[in-house]
């Protein structure tokens, strides 16, 4: 599969957009609404990907629990994925949506739902060459 053929599969998710996002944090609609997920992502907080079709940033699921609040290991997670050359997101985001072997070739993102410890160490393990970060 081609990484567009990827990226447009990834898109077809249905992940939330600002408003969205806005919504969960209580923000009155409008113009100012997209500020926090804009702020979330400024400060590593949230992964978000640039749609060119919908003209804004998606945030792709695994980063929500079941109540729609960003999940607090997310940051610890983006803090050690590689951001440089990647203003729209979709390096992060292809590897977090690839299967990996050291996750019994689950996803990433799958696999943080319930443990995200483990995403974390293997993230370590192959962008930082951490050999501590073994579980």
């Amino acid at each position: 599969m081609s990484a567009i053929e990827f990226r447009d599969e990834l898109l077809e998710m249905g992940w939330p957009d600002d408003l969205w996002v806005a919504e969960l944090v209580g923000e009155v609609p409008g113009p100012e609404a997209t500020t926090s997920a804009i702020r979330a992502q400024a400060s590593g907080d949230l992964l978000g990907v640039w749609s060119a079709p919908r003209h804004c940033f998606l945030y792709p699921d695994f980063q929500f629990d079941r109540m729609g609040a960003i999940r607090k290991d997310v940051a610890g997670l983006l803090a050690v994925l590689p951001s440089e050359d990647d203003r729209g997101g979709w390096r992060r985001t292809f590897w977090l949506y690839s299967p990996h072997a050291l996750l019994d070739d689950r996803t990433p993102a799958e696999t943080f739902i319930d443990d995200p410890a483990r995403v974390i160490a293997v993230a370590r393990e192959e962008f930082l060459g951490d050999c501590e970060a073994t579980w």
